[in-house]
């Protein structure tokens, strides 16, 4: 019988070597092998872990630095964490015109550069511009952190930029991995509620006022230079002219008012708002008690006709001044009428 020898490779060879099948100092050489991956890997960890805790300190500093200058930028004696000031400690009325970049926004006709200061920096009293209130912020920040704050106001959007950095030192193994600084920015919107509420209200107000007031015809009209030399100063010295001088003066127009059945008002100027103008140039006190006093009071208590009575006093051209008895200007005020001296 003949029988085949089976062929044994040479790499099947190697592995039967006495060498290799043996099991002393296995641990060994795994524990050479293991134990510098291990360390290496914790210290990997330990180093990206305080990269990250840097980084996150980064841009805790960075945020809290920004959201207080925002907050306090209103009023550079408010204390910087909690906000609170003294009544009467501000930066005056005026202070967005002279004390808040207001040249940042003509910066698209002439460059201007943004408020900023550099850090570290040092807090400095009393200064109340815009770099002061960065600095004043700015000296709370941690000496470790460098870097810059920056104020920038476009109108509408006023916003507060802090970027932080500073150094960090890493194995060399690890260089390539992590950076080689820590690095963080942070921005904030400036809110001015004050502001805000002022001009919302002065707004809803003016247009509630002027609306249907002024036509666009109007409008242009006033713009339009005068095509004649202004007319000389009037010159009073009758009734008839201290009436026609009123119905100019008030635009308004002689009415005759009834004020009941058998009684009859003759109004000198009557304007658009129904405020009835009564024109005396000569003038008895005992009169205009007893007889026109009575017919206006009466006008004003019914309210329909008339929503308003002005007396006119002009002054004569033989006497200096006016002369109304205490008594009469009292009693005139309790009925309603309104008073006013021309001289």
């Amino acid at each position: 019988m003949i029988t085949k020898k089976r062929r044994i490779f040479p790499i099947f060879r190697f592995f039967k070597l006495p060498l290799l099948r043996e099991t002393r100092g296995t641990f060994t050489i795994e524990a050479s092998f293991v134990m510098p991956l291990i360390l290496l890997s914790t210290l990997s960890l330990l180093f990206l872990a305080l990269f990250v805790f840097q980084s996150s300190s980064a841009h805790q500093s960075a945020g809290i630095a920004a959201d207080r200058a925002a907050f306090t930028w209103d009023n550079s004696t408010k204390n910087t964490i909690t906000g609170a000031y003294n009544v009467g400690e501000d930066d005056g009325l005026y202070w967005r015109l002279h004390s808040d970049s207001i040249s940042d926004l003509f910066a698209f006709l002439i460059p201007n550069a943004a408020s900023q200061v550099t850090l570290p920096t040092a807090a400095s009293s009393g200064d109340r511009s815009p770099e002061g209130k960065l600095r004043r912020i700015g000296a709370a920040i941690s000496k470790e952190w460098n870097g810059t704050m920056q104020y920038r106001n476009s109108g509408i959007f006023r916003e507060v930029s802090v970027y932080l950095n500073k150094p960090f030192h890493s194995p060399k193994y690890a260089e390539k991995l992590l950076l080689h600084e820590v690095q963080s920015t942070a921005q904030a919107q400036v809110v001015d509620p004050v502001e805000s509420i002022r001009i919302i209200d002065l707004t809803r107000t003016f247009i509630s006022e002027v609306k249907g007031r002024l036509s666009p015809r109007a409008a242009v009209e006033t713009f339009t230079e005068p095509t004649s030399v202004p007319e000389p100063r009037a010159v009073i010295n009758s009734h008839a002219s201290a009436v026609k001088y009123l119905q100019t003066l008030v635009n308004g127009k002689a009415e005759t008012v009834r004020v009941n059945a058998a009684t009859e008002r003759q109004v000198d100027a009557l304007d658009a708002n129904q405020v009835a103008h009564q024109a005396f140039y000569t003038f008895n006190e005992n009169q205009l008690r007893q007889v026109q006093m009575p017919k206006d009071a009466d006008l004003l208590q019914e309210g329909t006709q008339i929503k308003g009575v002005v007396w006119h006093f002009f002054k004569q051209s033989s006497r200096d001044t006016v002369t109304l008895s205490v008594s009469f200007r009292q009693e005139l005020q309790r009925k309603g009428i309104v008073i006013v001296i021309h001289e």
